[in-house]
């Protein structure tokens, strides 16, 4: 894994419309090696790329996500709130992710939401259930970090697939003093906190205890510098075209 990494945060998010195909096909054309996206699920268990449970700020479509049925998300435009130029992009799936980094040999840090249904944990079994499988379609040279925000969808993964790299994101507001009991619970790897209110004191409390430091969302090279030189392992970025070269630090 490199020593420093840039990860594009749902694609080069900047430049297109994020967790799109048109966001991610963006990566090769700037050199970039990891790609951070989403995992959600509709009504009828396909899984899909989405960062949000409701529908309405990234496509022409409202409601929540888990109640929405597949071909009814598909008509929907993924694109048109950024540019009428991205009008027929759609929400990408799970095997259309895999396609893309088989195809194009990138990093992927894929991050499983919580699902936001009336049967939430029969639903999220099934979208970590199908995505277990998944991953065994992905080339074994290409590196994949799973994170999520919810330690119990991490757990009910590793279940399915001890040997995956894990990682626990955090906010400001919920990286306690318990940190590293959530981590430890998790059988992770990395720790994924937020970049504002985040100190050197607090990167150097996981270096030492051994964990792998990845700090979203950072959108200025100074920012960036600032983490790098304080030790962190890599940053999520909606514009990795900017930073890319910051992976030669």
């Amino acid at each position: 894994m490199d020593s420093k990494i840039i990860l594009a945060h749902r694609g080069i998010s900047s430049l297109a419309p994020e967790n799109t195909l048109a966001a991610f096909n963006l990566l090769p054309k700037y050199n970039i090696k990891w790609l951070e996206t989403d995992l959600g699920i509709t009504s009828d268990k396909h899984v899909i790329i989405m960062h949000d449970d409701y529908l309405d700020r990234t496509t022409n479509g409202h409601g929540l996500l888990a109640s929405t049925s597949y071909r009814n998300l598909h008509k929907l435009s993924a694109g048109a709130w950024f540019s009428s130029k991205y009008a027929d992009e759609r929400v990408p799936t799970l095997e259309e992710l895999v396609s893309f980094v088989n195809r194009t040999k990138i990093n992927v840090n894929i991050e499983l939401k919580a699902v936001v249904s009336n049967n939430a944990n029969e639903m999220a079994d099934s979208l970590v259930h199908q995505f277990a499988q998944a991953l065994d379609m992905i080339d074994p040279a290409i590196d994949i970090i799973v994170s999520s925000a919810n330690p119990i969808m991490l757990l009910k993964l590793q279940q399915l697939r001890p040997h995956t790299e894990f990682a626990v994101l955090f906010d400001k507001t919920n990286l306690k003093d318990d940190w590293q009991l959530i981590m430890q619970s998790c059988h992770a790897q990395f720790i994924h906190p937020e970049s504002e209110g985040l100190t050197r004191e607090k990167i150097e409390q996981f270096k030492s205890s051994h964990y792998r430091v990845n700090v979203w969302t950072v959108n200025t090279l100074c920012r960036c510098n600032q983490l790098f030189n304080w030790g962190v392992d890599g940053v999520f970025t909606d514009f990795a075209q900017r930073l890319s070269y910051t992976d030669d630090y």
